[in-house]
């Protein structure tokens, strides 16, 4: 409930002082940031969360899918197609240099083992899609640099998911790596993030059924849902999914991503800055 209220009382302040925003240099995402900070046991101590709550990781993990989701509904197959070299170069070099870059710097500066560096350097070179999210937003950014932001932070994190698994358990001293679980988890999370907005947008266009105007921006609501519900039960890769869902409803339901575009940029928004509250407070 204390979590609820400073939540609800930050919200507040934070759509009044949206205009100013806009036109400066603050963030409202950082406001969240230091505000949980301020409330959590480092300051105040109205905030008392550990990194093991199940409300941090369901949390963390809602608002992701709910970016990434979004972020997903910017681009198509087709404006990737057209528009791959960019998020190409930063996925096939900038991603793999990023985290041979860390690593060398946890091993050296930090002399964390080599392991360890590798794992830290996995964790930190993705590009957060939820701090992203900010710039990918802003028309004010280039839209080359946009497109390359967007298509980079949402892929990335399935990309850089296996390697985090795997050097987890190399740490742990695991003798069993799982490499054929991890695949299977990506190659699952991919097939439901294209089959369930796919077939849903299907459905919606056959003479049997159609959605009213009141109850199209839900349309899209509804197929993340599902997504998000069949990921967890098959245990496939959330990010990945919710990515692929985005595309996918972009490429197929121009109609159901205009509906859905600012209802579902809100509802991305209203779960990042809860998570972002949550890290503050951790």
């Amino acid at each position: 409930m204390t979590l609820l209220t400073a939540f609800a009382g930050l919200l507040l302040l934070a759509v009044l002082l949206s205009s100013l925003a806009h036109r400066t240099v603050l963030s409202t995402a950082a406001l969240f940031l230091v505000a949980g900070f301020v409330l959590g046991d480092g300051a105040l101590g109205v905030l008392s969360l550990t990194p093991g709550d199940e409300l941090v990781g369901g949390l963390a993990e809602l608002a992701l899918f709910a970016v990434l989701f979004s972020d997903g509904m910017r681009v198509g197959w087709k404006d990737l197609r057209t528009a791959w070299r960019l998020p190409g170069r930063a996925l096939g070099w900038g991603l793999p240099l990023t985290l041979v870059i860390t690593a060398l710097l946890a091993h050296y500066l930090i002399g964390l083992g080599w392991v360890e560096s590798l794992l830290v350097g996995a964790v930190l070179a993705p590009t957060d899609p939820v701090f992203a999210a900010a710039l990918v937003g802003n028309e004010k950014v280039p839209p080359r640099l946009r497109q390359l932001l967007n298509v980079e932070s949402g892929v990335n994190d399935g990309l850089a998911l296996p390697f985090v698994v795997l050097f987890l358990a190399v740490a742990a001293g695991s003798a069993d790596l799982h490499l054929g679980e991890l695949g299977l988890e990506l190659g699952i999370g991919i097939v439901i993030g294209v089959a369930v907005p796919w077939l849903a947008i299907k459905l919606e266009q056959t003479r049997w059924f159609a959605a009213s105007t009141q109850y199209e921006p839900l349309n899209a609501l509804a197929i993340g849902l599902l997504v998000l519900a069949l990921g967890k039960v098959t245990h496939g890769n959330l990010f990945l999914a919710a990515f692929a869902a985005g595309i996918t409803v972009a490429t197929f339901g121009e109609r159901q991503r205009a509906s859905f575009e600012h209802f579902g940029e809100l509802i991305a928004e209203v779960f990042k800055l809860a998570a972002l509250l949550v890290f503050g407070a951790l």
